[in-house]
């Protein structure tokens, strides 16, 4: 499998993902905060990561196929998890499981930093991009 193939499967899990956030917070709260943190002001903030989420991976997800600039998209989804994984590790008082998806977005962010260093490379050398 290629990194365009890669990057194609990740941008449309995220879409996935983003989707499960928008449509049922609640859960996607819990699961990253506990059951204390589930109040209506935490589910918004899952709301609107997650139409973050899907479309950053919607974008992806056509640019990748269509050989268009997925690069790009893959560079702009390891920006936001960049600094999601950096407010997660650095915000003191979070509790252990935000940790772990901290290392989790900072992992994700350098393996879409990678794929979108690749697919650049690989339409650099067709003569996609100049």
């Amino acid at each position: 499998m290629d990194a365009r193939q890669i990057g194609t499967y990740l941008a449309r899990a995220r879409v996935g993902l983003g989707l499960g956030a928008m449509l049922v917070p609640g859960p996607t709260v819990v699961i990253a905060f506990g059951r204390g943190a589930n109040h209506p002001g935490a589910r918004a903030i899952a709301r609107l990561m997650g139409v973050r989420d899907g479309v950053l991976g919607a974008g992806g997800s056509i640019a990748t196929g269509q050989h268009a600039g997925g690069g790009d998209w893959l560079s702009m989804m390891a920006v936001c998890d960049g600094f999601d994984a950096l407010v997660l590790l650095a915000t003191p008082g979070l509790p252990k499981r935000a940790r772990l998806i901290g290392i989790l977005a900072a992992k994700s962010a350098v393996l879409h930093l990678y794929l979108a260093r690749q697919i650049a490379a690989e339409d650099l050398a067709t003569g996609r991009i100049r």
